[in-house]
């Protein structure tokens, strides 16, 4: 087994099995798996799906799983790495993988974007599984828990020990499932403004909102803090004691 690219492959069938599981997958799904490498969940998804879309960064790895699949029409193999690969606009998607620990967080802000999909499982870090579930006044709660939470409902469903992988990775692994809301907290036109917000919060954690912001934005102190106070929020907290809801607020009147 190769250990390019940060991969860990996971080699226990009974563990792919949970995981496709637990991406409620029905006959008239569209997959799209995310490093698929030696294709263990591959099979799986197989089973379930009507069509799988997997896309591998490693040329070797793909060349061997385009002969492997060289016969069965439900799967399409695309040889990219994935962020920078378009998915299809058209087609309602599911996501399923094992993220390389490496790049987990940029291709789940990746897919956070994109509108055609309604639920995407995950193997990745236990850290970063923290992450993404943390509520406020956690050291673990930033820029990606609330862009997670902004878009989805957030589900940690289990562990992965180190041995059910090759080679065996010094951290622990954790399946999450992302169930994406009917009706996101903030609209497609308020996007830029609230993560432009929520981003510059976030870079002086130390620092209370009212001097993080005005630092960012270059927005009078003054100013700042009566557009603060007006959203609910104290003018002395930090970022990371804030709700969304409470972020939410704070780009609305700074929009």
């Amino acid at each position: 087994m190769r250990t390019r690219l940060g991969q860990n492959f996971l080699v226990d069938k009974n563990i792919a099995k949970k995981i496709v599981k637990s991406a409620d997958i029905s006959v008239s799904d569209t997959v799209i798996e995310i490093g698929p490498g030696y294709g263990i969940l591959t099979e799986e998804l197989l089973q379930k799906s009507k069509k799988i879309i997997a896309v591998e960064i490693d040329k070797k790895l793909a060349e061997e799983l385009i002969e492997k699949y060289r016969n069965q029409k439900k799967i399409k193999l695309v040889n990219t790495d994935f962020l920078k690969y378009n998915p299809p606009k058209k087609l309602k998607l599911k996501f399923v993988a094992n993220l390389p620990y490496y790049i987990s967080s940029a291709i789940i802000e990746k897919i956070l974007h994109l509108n055609n999909w309604d639920t995407a499982v995950f193997m990745i870090q236990k850290e970063v599984a923290n992450r993404l579930k943390s509520p406020p006044n956690s050291s673990d709660y930033g820029v990606l828990t609330i862009a997670c939470q902004v878009y989805c409902e957030v589900e940690k469903m289990f562990n992965v020990p180190g041995t059910c992988f090759q080679p065996k990775p010094l951290v622990t692994s954790t399946v999450v499932k992302l169930k994406r809301l009917k009706n996101p907290l903030i609209k497609k036109n308020e996007e830029k403004n609230f993560f432009r917000i929520v981003k510059s919060a976030f870079l002086h954690r130390r620092k209370t909102i009212l001097n993080s912001l005005s630092l960012e934005l270059k927005i009078d102190k003054k100013i700042l803090e009566e557009k603060i106070l007006q959203a609910g929020i104290s003018p002395l907290c930090r970022a990371e004691t804030i709700s969304i809801d409470g972020f939410v607020k704070l780009a609305k009147v700074l929009s």
